[in-house]
């Protein structure tokens, strides 16, 4: 059914019991697959090898997973392999005409793409897609084997096109197929909805912002326009705009997981740490391995000092997760903050193996070299880490955006030094006890509000935001509050404007004074005796 993250929630629950269980570990990573978290899928299919050996079909998945993490010799010897098992299964060649067109042997691509054309005559037209560039060919690939099939018509054509390009990450490509696919589609609102995903993806939030909003314009009953549009405004800083999209929502579908964890982490920016809590638990109670929620979770017990909590949470989360540098870090926090530091560091070393740019894992290591007092390789940690992110995020919340590409989920600061605004906060409350008619006024105005503001737009388009939202890598125009929702802003306790929400993937800092202080903030607070909020 292209349920693919429902399905690999249930079977991650399978072979959380039960780890041997080698169909429910072969699905599971088809699903995760399908999701494009190749590296999660590649160590399912590892677990599993010997009891597939002699399948064409898994050597020929296992070659996909390798090609898509940049793998090519690996997969080129998976789909041989595959080959040599079943001469006749199309897809071993077709994929294995694409590695071999990556590694430049274009004679044998081109003879592979010939044998499959001749098993399956839909792809009689893939030649000529080998003589494009890297990324054309691996988009056309990625179209067919999205579904297994072809394109069901011409009119979908540049829609499908569109979906395989940003699943493989060619965003550029993407979006102008999605343009092409505007006057082509009849539901013009669900291509609207993939150009704000990738212009979102991109950190272009005003244009990201635009496209929900045209969505919303044609569809206005549409849950998933209004959660992304929420989430733009929220990595923008515009706390009140986020908390109306999130409602509206939550309002038209109160069983959407995604929704329930973008509205705790800004329940919990606003002060509503309980409410946050509640708001996680109950996501995770409809989506038990919803990545964000479990992360999010995990950060609440993490502030709260409940280390055994949080050591159960991750050993759960480690079941259906598997390795990750995320997860590493996360276990490598709760190793330093119970003072098992050769555990921490084996955690840390495990993270970097896996990332050798996971910023926060170097931060954390130079907290366990200043803990055994080796002061040069902390100076050393410390200043790596700040060539690849000026920022410590390890508390950081993730918001969920896009659920097709949750391996680098969007972190957002957990905003603790705001002090919400009355308003803000009644209108949250009237949301969450479901009394839409205390704020329906505000609700409906969302829209025509910010259509408004689109068609009274002048001048050239906003510049590309950075994708960590802070104020330092500003948009073109100010992200400001839906101007029916004046009212319903935050505030900085002593009165000043509030920050900007920032993400985890590195910022452009101001200055070398202000990344000094980023990096010696962020270290004080995470030392022991600190409050744990970065």
């Amino acid at each position: 059914m292209g349920r693919c993250r429902e399905a690999s929630e249930i079977l991650g629950a399978v072979v959380g019991r039960n780890p041997d269980h080698t169909m429910a570990r072969f699905h599971l990573a088809t699903a995760l697959k399908a999701q494009g978290l190749f590296q999660q899928s590649l160590e399912h299919y590892q677990a599993i090898h010997a009891g597939f050996a002699k399948s064409a079909v898994f050597h020929t998945d296992l070659g996909e997973v390798h090609y898509n993490l940049g793998r090519t010799d690996e997969a080129i010897a998976e789909l041989n392999e595959a080959i040599k098992l079943d001469a006749d299964y199309w897809r071993s060649h077709f994929l294995l005409s694409f590695a071999y067109g990556d590694n430049g042997q274009l004679q044998e691509a081109l003879e592979e793409s010939r044998v499959a054309s001749r098993l399956n005559p839909s792809f009689q037209n893939t030649e000529a897609n080998l003589t494009l560039s890297n990324y054309a060919r691996s988009g056309a690939a990625e179209a067919v084997l999205a579904g297994g099939k072809e394109v069901a018509s011409l009119e979908s054509t540049s829609f499908t096109l569109g979906m395989a390009y940003r699943e493989r990450g060619f965003l550029k490509e993407a979006l102008k197929e999605f343009q092409k696919a505007l006057g082509d589609m009849p539901d013009a609102d669900r291509v609207h909805v993939e150009i704000g995903k990738i212009h979102a993806a991109e950190g272009n939030y005003a244009a990201a912002a635009e496209a929900f909003l045209r969505t919303l314009e044609t569809n206005p009953e549409s849950a998933e326009a209004y959660r992304f549009l929420g989430a733009v405004y929220h990595l923008q800083g515009d706390l009140g705009g986020a908390a109306l999209c999130y409602l509206q929502s939550f309002r038209l579908n109160s069983a959407d997981a995604d929704t329930m964890n973008n509205l705790g982490v800004l329940l919990f920016q606003v002060g509503l740490k309980e409410e946050a809590e509640r708001m996680f638990k109950k996501g995770l109670n409809l989506k038990l391995y919803h990545l964000e929620l479990n992360y999010n979770f995990l950060n609440c017990h993490f502030l709260k000092e409940e280390y055994p909590m949080a050591e159960n949470l991750i050993q759960r989360f480690e079941a259906f997760m598997g390795k990750s540098p995320l997860l590493y870090e996360k276990h490598a926090i709760l190793n330093y903050k119970m003072n098992r530091l050769t555990l921490a560091l084996f955690d840390i070393e495990s993270a970097l193996s896996l990332d050798k740019n996971h910023s926060d894992a170097l931060y954390l290591k130079a907290l366990c070299c200043l803990r055994e007092e080796d002061f040069q390789g902390a100076i050393n940690a410390v200043l790596d880490a700040a060539k690849m992110n000026p920022r410590y995020t390890g508390f950081a919340f993730f918001l969920a955006l896009d659920p097709t590409r949750r391996a680098k989920p969007l972190a957002i600061d957990a905003g603790t030094a705001f002090e919400p605004d009355d308003d803000l906060i009644e209108l949250i409350q009237c949301g969450l006890a479901r009394r839409f008619d205390k704020i329906k006024e505000y609700l409906v105005s969302v829209v025509d509000k910010g259509m408004e503001r689109l068609r009274g737009k002048s001048g050239p388009a906003d510049s590309t935001r950075a994708a960590n939202g802070s104020s330092e890598a500003g948009v073109g125009e100010a992200p400001g509050k839906p101007d029916s929702c004046e009212a319903v802003s935050t505030k900085r306790a002593d009165g000043a404007a509030p920050s900007r929400a920032s993400a985890g993937s590195g910022a452009p800092a101001g200055s070398d004074d202000a990344e000094a202080n980023d990096i010696l903030e962020a270290l004080t607070e995470l030392a022991p005796g600190g409050d744990d909020t970065i």
